[in-house]
């Protein structure tokens, strides 16, 4: 088995590969377990790391060292190949898709990542770029979107860069017109807050956005939330970052929920999207599930 570290140096707060990475690289060593490192420098390095490492054929271990994004790009680099094992060491500044297995300090214990077991789990297609955790389009993406400029600024954290993006989405206009079909069924059209399809269930440093979401069940969950009344968000913003909104009385007039293979959104104006953190504006947009599509590195309690 080979080891590999795939390094986002600009992850988190203080670069991970003169924090996070040493303490990981002693441990293999002191175990008689050689490893190799990559640093990244430019988006989307790391898939292409991964499926480098990958092709080679042998039995690897992939770690991404890092945030949510940069675990989305390397095992975007492993889909289908059974032989990679992906892994992640999360020191991002919100590492959202791990607290859907546990305490985040299972996957920062080298003791434990040495010793895990992989699992198979599903992804998200969306036109050939693959997502790991959760996509969305509509306010929630735009805030990702505006998250990006406040996790720039020195000691603010993941949680409180998105409540400040949040904060200012709110106060510019919301909701988008948005026309919805799930397995090729036309199920919705109407004035929406957001789409979001979920395989992980948290996003935007602890908002629970689909909070029954299984990331091994071969199916996503859709989640649509109707445009409220303005002065009704501040209270429904609680509920939803703590996942009560699918069975709140609050919500029950807003939320609609579907489990299943794939939604299709057409938007009549451009909309912010989010697949994992990268956002770009597009008119129409589907999110595919992928079963099975990586082995994730899954360590114990």
């Amino acid at each position: 088995m080979r080891y590999v570290f795939i390094v986002n140096p600009v992850a988190g707060k203080k670069n991970p590969y003169g924090s996070v990475y040493p303490l990981m690289q002693e441990y293999f060593h002191q175990n008689g377990m050689e490893c190799t490192c990559h640093i990244t420098n430019q988006p989307r390095q790391a898939t292409e790391l991964a499926r480098q490492q990958g092709e080679k054929g042998d039995p690897v271990r992939i770690y991404a060292v890092g945030g949510d994004g940069t675990l989305s790009e390397v095992a975007a680099g492993a889909v289908g190949l059974n032989h990679v094992e992906v892994g992640v060491i999360p020191c991002g500044s919100g590492n959202d898709f791990v607290k859907s297995f546990g305490p985040i300090k299972n996957f920062l214990s080298p003791e434990k990542q040495l010793a895990a077991k992989s699992q198979k789990i599903d992804m998200i297609e969306s036109d050939g770029q693959y997502s790991i955790n959760l996509c969305s389009i509509g306010m929630d993406a735009k805030v990702a979107y505006e998250m990006v400029k406040f996790k720039d600024i020195p000691y603010i954290s993941g949680p409180a860069a998105y409540n400040l993006a949040l904060v200012k989405v709110l106060l510019g206009k919301i909701g988008d017109r948005l026309k919805v079909e799930i397995d090729g069924e036309r199920t919705c059209e109407g004035r929406y807050l957001f789409a979001l399809a979920g395989n992980g269930r948290y996003y935007g440093g602890g908002y629970c956005g689909a909070p029954k979401a299984l990331p091994d069940d071969g199916l996503l969950d859709f989640i649509l939330v109707k445009k409220p009344p303005l002065y009704q968000i501040p209270g429904l913003v609680k509920i939803y970052k703590e996942g009560g909104h699918l069975d709140s009385p609050a919500f029950k007039t807003l939320v609609t929920f579907r489990r299943g293979r794939e939604m299709k959104v057409t938007a009549f104006k451009p909309v912010i999207a989010n697949f994992d953190g990268e956002c770009r504006a597009l008119e129409q947009v589907s999110f595919r599930a992928v079963p099975g599509a990586v082995r994730f590195i899954v360590p114990s309690p």
